[in-house]
């Protein structure tokens, strides 16, 4: 999906639901410990989507190193489809040229662009130097953690706090 898809799809949605967050979406110190081996990689992935699969209506977008070097399909494989299916977009393709110099700016720069600036947000992040400090959006993650049991109870704290709808599943829907 192209920055101008999204930002047609993100009006869109904000019109017809203001239940809708977006959630950027860091790996490294996130999904998987910073600094791990290949076999640990995305190793806190079936927590975050357990926790995305709660909250339907999150989008997320990639906001993470691993845009430079994967496509955005790539990206989408590495998680299940059903989760894949909300990924709408990656913070790179609205700052091409590289201007925005920290996590946050980037955010800033493909809300931006998708014409999305009053759309409500979450950064799910290991790097707080990256963000403004007391950043409200900001769900820190430990890097040498990842997306733990801590990290997972803030972010659905903070989605709460937002009054996203949560959807309670049952344990054959968890999957």
């Amino acid at each position: 999906m192209t920055a101008l898809h999204a930002g047609i799809w993100l009006a869109s949605a904000l019109t017809m639901s203001s239940s809708v967050v977006i959630l950027f979406l860091d790996f490294d110190g996130v999904l998987h410990p910073a600094g791990c081996h290949t076999p640990r990689h995305f190793c806190e992935l079936p927590r975050f989507e357990a926790v995305m699969r709660e909250y339907p209506d999150v989008r997320i977008v990639i906001s993470s190193a691993w845009q430079r070097e994967f496509p955005l399909p790539a990206l989408r494989a590495l998680f299940s489809s059903d989760v894949a299916a909300r990924i709408i977009g990656r913070t790179l393709t609205a700052d091409p040229r590289g201007d925005a110099k920290t996590r946050h700016q980037q955010i800033w720069f493909y809300l931006g662009r998708a014409g999305a600036t009053r759309a409500r947000w979450i950064a799910l992040d290991d790097a707080e130097t990256q963000f403004p400090r007391h950043c409200p959006q900001l769900v820190l993650c430990d890097p040498a953690s990842g997306f733990d049991q801590h990290a997972a109870l803030q972010l659905i704290a903070r989605l709460s706090s937002l009054k996203v709808p949560r959807v309670e599943l049952r344990p054959s829907q968890a999957a």
